[in-house]
């Protein structure tokens, strides 16, 4: 599990690029490139990864900056990092940075939550990089959402990320999630440092939404039905921007029983709706 230096950003990315266990010609060629979400990391792929290889699918997972394990070594570079902060477009910038880092020219982009806006910003702003995109409980931007994330930075500037951690795993879930599933994602949140999860919390307060009209390319958008965090509203308020995709190429699917964390939740229903999308491309 390889750190690299991003050349646009300066960021040093910690990434897994896991090959492909099948030689099935139909995906083999096809690499797909995720981005998590606020208060989680690579591992919240790690459900999905085994299932996608098998397909025949190379996956190419990273810690976004200033979470899980892509921060600052020191404390003058928590300094520098803290005043610049963090958004959606630097994100792309470390993101495509990354696959040109590993020799990917076009993928499929997967993202989840805050990340759920990149599949549709870089199709929209790079649309050679991205032969289509999945957005997993994207992050629709409105001032309702900037207000929510508003909030949390008083609070992990006075309580800590133990705040986050200890509400988040049971708040954010749908009614079938498991004590384990709980554990797992309270332990993704309490791996954070506040410094970073307040610098990501600007990106979500600061983003705007995408521009969905320029996007082209295929797009799948997977809701849970017991989402509050990305409710299926958003959802649809995205599937109807996306005025220049074919109605055959856009989709929504919607998990029962699912809130937030949907990997975690449910991740062999996830994998398989990624992985039929992406066989169909």
């Amino acid at each position: 599990m390889p750190y690299t230096t991003i050349s646009t950003t300066g960021h040093r990315i910690h990434y897994t690029d896991y090959p492909p266990t099948s030689s099935d010609t139909s995906s083999s060629k096809q690499t797909l490139v995720f981005v998590h979400g606020l208060g989680s990391t690579q591992n919240y792929w790690l459900p999905i990864i085994p299932g996608l290889t098998k397909r025949g699918f190379r996956c190419l997972v990273s810690d976004n900056w200033l979470a899980g394990r892509s921060v600052p070594g020191d404390e003058k570079g928590w300094e520098k990092a803290v005043k610049e902060g963090t958004s959606v477009e630097t994100i792309g910038k470390d993101l495509l940075g990354l696959m040109d880092v590993v020799g990917v020219d076009r993928g499929i982009i997967i993202g989840y939550s805050m990340g759920g806006m990149l599949p549709t910003y870089l199709a929209a702003t790079a649309p050679s990089r991205a032969v289509a995109g999945i957005c997993v409980g994207p992050v629709h931007p409105q001032e309702a959402v900037a207000e929510v994330f508003r909030q949390r930075v008083p609070v992990v500037q006075k309580d800590g990320i133990e705040a986050m951690a200890n509400t988040i795993p049971t708040r954010a879930v749908g009614s079938a999630t498991t004590p384990l599933q709980v554990a797992f994602i309270r332990e993704m949140v309490l791996g954070q440092d506040p410094r970073g999860y307040i610098a990501n919390c600007g990106a979500i307060e600061h983003a705007t939404p995408p521009e969905y009209a320029k996007v082209e390319c295929p797009i799948l958008i997977i809701a849970g039905d017991e989402d509050k965090s990305a409710p299926i509203e958003g959802c649809k308020t995205i599937a109807a921007g996306l005025t220049s995709v074919e109605e055959s190429k856009k989709k929504i699917e919607v998990l029962k029983g699912v809130g937030h964390w949907h990997c975690v939740e449910k991740g062999e229903e996830v994998e398989k709706l990624i992985g039929e999308f992406c066989n169909g491309l």
